[in-house]
């Protein structure tokens, strides 16, 4: 399975001016002819007020058709995070999973951070989300985690043990370093694409100096071994092919099988 990271220099606020780029990245990341494309979390908006309600679309929204659009004319499937509407209409920091007819499903961030980096309280401005992100594509099975998700070493291993057989990793964040990609696939024998924002723009106290978003948007093996990875801090498409069949093999071996050494009978404690 072919996997096209693209590395977005989202602009927080300038959200027609986001799209576009983010529109124009993935046409060049169609260019290789990938079967999923991953853009990062809250790729249209950044972290740009304190109430998302005013930014947040539906699936008729502007972003989703044009993806849509791109996806069909492609072939290829699309994820795509951005401030999304729940059901009672209030904002969620989500993601839209598009293939070539349409929604395939989306799936909301079920762990809420509180960060000053950039400066954010997502139990207050998002409505978190109550599923895990689980969806089939073209025959396989992909589990989705926003950023903070996949700090919850509960939630990969609840997408592994849920029949995924590669987690997508969507993100908004100054650092990301490949190693974290890297352990989840390790310890969980599943690959990872891992993508995220890059530059310099974050919300932040008036006065403060700019923050820089610095990428590092990688691809893992079910080893956990990096296939491509970006480098230089600037907007890129990171493409890899992932060998989903050697990490069946490897999660049905009994050698160091973490699925199945799992002693759920003791994790119990809140």
């Amino acid at each position: 399975m072919r996997i096209a990271c693209v590395q977005v220099a989202t602009v927080d606020g300038e959200i027609e001016a986001n799209r576009a780029r983010a529109l124009g990245l993935t046409e060049q990341a169609l260019a290789t002819n990938p079967d999923l494309v991953i853009l990062p979390e809250l790729v249209t908006t950044g972290y740009c007020t304190n109430d998302y309600t005013a930014v947040a679309e539906d699936l008729e929204g502007v972003t989703v058709r044009a993806f849509a659009d791109l996806a069909a004319s492609s072939g290829a499937c699309i994820a795509v995070g951005l401030v999304s509407r729940a059901a009672d209409g209030r904002p969620q920091n989500g993601s839209v999973i598009l293939g070539p007819h349409g929604v395939i499903g989306t799936y909301a961030k079920s762990h809420m951070c509180v960060n000053d980096d950039p400066r954010v309280d997502e139990s207050t401005a998002f409505a978190r989300g109550e599923a895990l992100g689980l969806f089939d594509l073209a025959g396989v099975r992909i589990g989705v985690m926003i950023c903070y998700d996949g700090h919850h070493g509960e939630l990969p291993v609840a997408l592994v043990a849920g029949g995924a057989e590669m987690l997508i990793w969507l993100n908004n964040r100054t650092s990301m370093p490949a190693w974290e990609a890297s352990a989840i696939a390790k310890f969980n024998r599943v690959p990872v694409a891992a993508v995220n924002r890059v530059g310099e723009a974050g919300l932040q106290p008036a006065g403060a100096p700019q923050r820089c978003f610095t990428g590092v948007s990688a691809i893992v093996d079910h080893d956990g071994e990096i296939i491509d990875a970006a480098r230089g801090g600037k907007e890129t498409v990171v493409v890899g092919d992932v060998d989903l069949q050697a990490g069946r093999q490897r999660r049905n071996s009994h050698v160091l099988n973490t699925l199945r050494s799992r002693r759920p009978d003791l994790y119990t404690l809140a």
